[in-house]
């Protein structure tokens, strides 16, 4: 059986890869291929070359020996730049690193042979081609959009279209509530307290309330092709009044301080620490975060100025869902003593981690004789020097007469050790794979904070967040990689 990753792509939000995930996971157990390793590009366009990241991430995998094959429904898929060089990179990269394309609905697509080349070709210029068509037909509609003085683009919460294709009429389904968050926030009401009383992020009010139309009633509409942008206007029924907006925004303005703004280093929503969002509040089950920053400057009581400091960093609640309001059951803790303990669990433990691979077994050998002999074959076409051709078909009596001599010892994979231990991995991963190997622990085992005569600790428990335990302790990674508990 040989080792194989799914690669599933789709270019919208709206489309779902469950289909293609359906097809390739029944061809490859057709032709006795594992799949070890999902690709799933979800909003990724093909013909800009967004998903060209995974596919070198799966040529440097193919090179390691994770895997040999790549499969795909079909080659579109894989790519559909304009660029057929970039396409015939990509694919040529894929053989270098030993490995092989399986396009299920082009059986040809990436072979060697002579018909696999032309197959191949016309492939790849038919994506291109299929590209050049769908945005041509793309901006045929927006054009009809455009003439029509329809809309085009996003809309803020509350806003929707009506009407027949082509001819989208924006509209404010609750002006009433529009009208209340506007007056909100200018009567400087926090965008967090806002967004809990009608279930939206503080990103959505704030969006909402720096939405032109709501005053001006017209959307200024545009659409970019072949980089020529063009613009419309879109005519709508104005809700708020202009002054009423214009003092909302002002108190956004007014909250775009220097002390507010990213200064780099780590990014906004990014987590301070591994442990935020990992473990469930005692009070309501809502997620436990992690809070720390620095004293005030001035003293609260004198108005008098004092040399900032470190905050004890402490675990607290961090509320549900939108809302983002902490139970108060849960008074919160002090967080460094927690991390050391889940750290600990970590640190020390020197189970192997496990990946999926062959442990015993010769049929790979078989393979890669019979691909040297298709190469040898492809190059004695193409070779005219008799003493190159000499060695050439030496070479191939070589290896023929290996495989007619082979003797076929079945290939049997397993979960074997990978040479690294559960503490190395650890020690050496940066905070995304921590949280990682803290979250499979807590779906496989439970993780858990627990009080004990007043002391907060961690528990490690038999049963996951929806009793996911695995019946053999197996911890799974992701990726083809786990641990035995």
């Amino acid at each position: 059986m040989a080792l194989g990753a799914g690669f599933v792509r789709v270019s919208t939000g709206s489309q779902d890869e469950a289909s293609q995930i359906k097809v390739i996971t029944a061809d490859a157990a057709r032709r006795g291929i594992t799949i070890v390793r999902w690709f799933r590009l979800h909003g990724y366009s093909a013909s800009h070359g967004t998903q060209e990241p995974a596919l070198r991430e799966a040529i440097a995998e193919i090179e390691r020996g994770d895997y040999s094959t790549l499969m795909v429904t079909e080659s579109s898929r894989l790519d559909r730049r304009e660029d057929l060089d970039a396409q015939a990179e990509i694919l040529l990269a894929i053989r270098a690193a030993g490995g092989d394309i399986i396009s299920i609905s082009e059986p040809q697509f990436g072979q060697t042979d002579f018909a696999g080349r032309i197959v191949t070709l016309a492939a790849q210029y038919m994506n291109a081609a299929k590209s050049k068509e769908v945005k041509s037909n793309t901006y045929r509609g927006i054009m009809m959009i455009r003439d029509n003085k329809a809309h085009h683009g996003p809309l803020p919460a509350f806003w929707a279209t009506k009407g027949v294709r082509y001819a989208k009429q924006a509209w404010c389904e609750n002006p009433g509530a529009v009208v209340d968050i506007y007056k909100r926030v200018a009567s400087n009401e926090s965008l967090a307290a806002v967004g809990r009383a009608y279930d939206l992020y503080p990103n959505s009010i704030k969006n909402l309330i720096r939405f032109a139309p709501n005053h001006t009633g017209v959307i200024e509409c545009s659409y970019t092709h072949e980089g020529q942008t063009e613009t419309w206007a879109h005519q709508v029924e104005a809700v708020v009044e202009s002054a009423l907006w214009w003092r909302a925004n002002k108190v956004l303005d007014a909250n775009l301080t220097e002390s507010r703004t990213n200064k780099g280093g780590r990014p906004v929503a990014s987590p301070a620490n591994w442990i935020s969002g990992i473990l469930d509040c005692p009070g309501c089950a809502g997620k436990i975060f992690l809070n720390a920053g620095m004293t005030p400057a001035k003293d609260a009581r004198t108005g008098k100025p004092r040399v900032p400091k470190p905050r004890t960093p402490k675990l607290r609640c961090g509320g549900q869902g939108k809302r983002r309001v902490a139970c108060g059951a849960f008074k919160g803790i002090d967080a460094q003593p927690i991390v050391d303990v889940v750290s600990g669990i970590f640190a020390n433990d020197t189970t192997d981690i496990l990946a999926f691979q062959r442990v015993a077994g010769n049929a790979h050998e078989l393979d890669e004789l019979q691909a040297g002999l298709r190469k040898i074959q492809a190059r004695l076409s193409a070779t005219e020097d008799d003493d190159e051709l000499d060695r050439l078909v030496a070479e191939r009596k070589r290896i023929k007469a290996r495989i007619e001599g082979f003797v076929i010892v079945a290939d049997r994979y397993d979960y074997a050790p990978t040479g690294q231990t559960v503490a190395e991995m650890w020690n050496a991963g940066d905070d995304a794979v921590k949280r990682g190997m803290a979250r499979a622990v807590k779906a496989s085992w439970g993780l858990a904070l627990a009080e004990r005569d007043g002391q907060w600790g961690v528990s490690v428990g038999t049963a996951g967040e929806a009793g996911s335990a695995d019946s053999m302790g197996i911890v799974d990674l992701g990726n083809g990689l786990c641990f035995r508990g």
